[in-house]
């Protein structure tokens, strides 16, 4: 397989996953704000911090009001993270890449461009956000399940499930790290609330029924924290996404260095006990992890992305 192609795949899976989860944030935001009172609802700049958007929120020079960023974080496309952006990355890195993959998955995922090309010309009103974000998940969903059960698992399936994973992972620290940074305060106002804003984290990683199902206790800051960082069940887990990616490294040639990145990196991740993080030691953890998800992509682009001719 030529690099240019797997590096493309591992794009595609980052742009699709990020679409997803982007939806899915902004989804969650949005039943927060019928759920809460408007005194202690996070702000909406919230969702800038956990896409690591501030310094191109910021250019925009608008206020993070609602309206400004689901706009922003839906259709803007001078948003590279946006989803109207993620799409259309996603779209073109796999447009040159459609031998290797089902000739359904172009349909799908142009017609999922065509259909935020046109939501995207208008604000996202309250009145039928539910419908055109929950739309987007599901069809991102079916391209990870078409993918799933209509692709040779080869070499190329496993770019992509690296990239997935790896993007998942991403997405769940910093989902933790912006949620327990509003959460673990001793403010009074939100402690009675502070169960509510526990499970929207949970929901922000559909993990809210898995969560009851494992642990099979209210929820507590404590268990939330161990069940997304360690469960070895749940996709979304940060454990497991580490375990999945060191499968895929298991099953791509010359993987030795990239896999001994990610065993540490999962190892280090095992080793810790959370029940003695708190505030600025979670913070710091969750910066550690989220270092270590980057050396695995560097060293997943050193090893098959960027071969250097003998």
């Amino acid at each position: 397989m030529l690099a240019r192609v797997a590096e493309r795949l591992y794009w595609f899976a980052r742009y699709v996953e990020r679409t997803e989860n982007t939806a899915r944030l902004l989804l969650v935001q949005h039943q927060l704000v019928l759920d809460l009172p408007a005194a202690i609802q996070p702000g909406w700049g919230v969702m800038i911090d956990v896409l690591g958007a501030g310094e191109d929120f910021a250019r925009s020079k608008l206020k993070p009001t609602e309206k400004n960023v689901v706009a922003f974080v839906f259709g803007d496309k001078s948003n590279p993270g946006s989803i109207m952006s993620c799409i259309t990355y996603a779209r073109e890195n796999i447009r040159t890449t459609r031998e290797v993959m089902p000739s359904e998955l172009w349909e799908r995922i142009n017609s999922l461009y065509l259909s935020l090309v046109q939501r995207a010309r208008s604000d996202l009103p309250r009145s039928n956000r539910h419908a055109v974000l929950n739309d987007v998940i599901q069809r991102c969903q079916q391209i990870t399940g078409l993918l799933s059960g209509c692709m040779n698992h080869d070499d190329a399936y496993q770019f992509i499930v690296l990239g997935r994973n790896l993007e998942r992972a991403d997405m769940s620290t910093r989902i933790i790290d912006v949620g327990s940074a509003q959460l673990l305060g001793d403010d009074d106002e939100t402690q009675p609330y502070r169960n509510a804003l526990w499970i929207s984290v949970l929901k922000s990683l559909s993990a809210y029924q898995m969560y009851r199902l494992n642990v099979r206790r209210n929820v507590k800051s404590h268990d939330v924290l161990a069940f997304l960082l360690h469960s070895a069940v749940f996709p979304r887990a940060v454990a497991h996404t580490l375990h999945e990616i060191q499968n895929c490294c298991v099953n791509l040639p010359n993987h030795k260095a990239a896999l001994a990145v990610a065993k540490s990196s999962r190892e280090h991740l095992l080793q810790v006990d959370l029940a003695g993080l708190r505030g600025d030691a979670l913070h710091q953890f969750i910066d550690d992890i989220q270092l270590n998800l980057d050396q695995i992509h560097q060293q997943a682009a050193q090893t098959w992305f960027r071969i250097q001719a003998a």
